[in-house]
């Protein structure tokens, strides 16, 4: 996995992960959000592993019949999720077993259920793997997707709050795979900054192993909110997803109707 060649898109020219400013910016911009939508968020994904994942810690079996819901829950668009039910199509699930109950350690799994799928898309098939991980395991496994870290295009919340993208930058998949690990755990000390990290959230066993996933996708939608060139007409952003619901979105939950617009 080479260094990134440019500048991430979502930010600013002349900003950057080691602009000394942006970490502020970015505290000051997570007042949008409100603990509530923390636990609101952490509560569905708890939700959502309970009924769809669960299982999947001693049996694969269940993928066969849940998968498109799976697919869903792993891909953070309509068409990801569509390419990898299509991928599987033939029902050819026994890829997943040594990713899930392999004896190999975690890392070494993911990179190798990612070279097999070869004819997916490397950030997709990381974000299926990692995604299948996570909502099973949610206290031994985290995410890979690229709104945390991509390293082919250098974007993604992760560089933005560790200051540097040196920490994330890997010579192949399973180094990879723990550098986000790693970088993942220091964001836990910027959530616990910003207020967000309440005994609420943390203190509940269900809440607290998804807190963190919670926390950063709320990161990375105000980032697009409030400091880059999302900064719309108030009509046009009348139109966009509130803030909430676009993190849903990027964790592959449904949105929910009839929320306030964040001020």
């Amino acid at each position: 996995m080479n260094q990134p060649q440019r500048q991430s898109h979502i930010i600013k020219q002349k900003t950057g992960p080691d602009d000394p400013e942006l970490q502020a910016t970015l505290q000051e911009a997570l007042g949008q959000v409100a603990p509530e939508d923390v636990i609101a968020i952490a509560d569905e994904l708890a939700e959502r592993h309970a009924r769809l994942f669960l299982g999947l810690q001693t049996d694969s079996a269940s993928l066969a019949s849940s998968f498109a819901d799976i697919a869903s829950a792993v891909a953070h668009t309509k068409a990801n999720a569509r390419t990898i039910t299509n991928y599987f199509a033939q029902g050819d699930f026994a890829l997943f077993d040594p990713l899930l109950r392999g004896d190999a350690p975690a890392a070494v799994r993911v990179a190798t259920f990612v070279e097999k799928l070869s004819a997916l898309d490397t950030r997709l098939a990381l974000e299926l793997a990692t995604g299948l991980l996570h909502n099973a395991f949610p206290s031994q496994h985290w995410l890979w997707t690229r709104w945390l870290w991509d390293p082919t295009v250098g974007t993604g919340i992760l560089p933005l709050l560790a200051g540097s993208i040196h920490n994330l930058v890997a010579d192949n998949l399973a180094d990879g795979y723990v550098r986000v690990g790693a970088v993942t755990a220091m964001s836990v000390k910027f959530g616990e900054g910003t207020g967000l990290f309440t005994p609420a959230l943390t203190d509940d066993p269900k809440r607290a192993p998804f807190a963190n996933s919670a926390f950063l996708a709320c990161a990375y939608s105000v980032y697009l909110y409030g400091t880059t060139s999302w900064r719309l007409s108030r009509e046009f952003n009348g139109l966009l997803p509130t803030l909430p619901n676009m993190a849903r979105r990027l964790l592959g939950l449904p949105k929910v109707k009839d929320m306030p617009l964040v001020e």
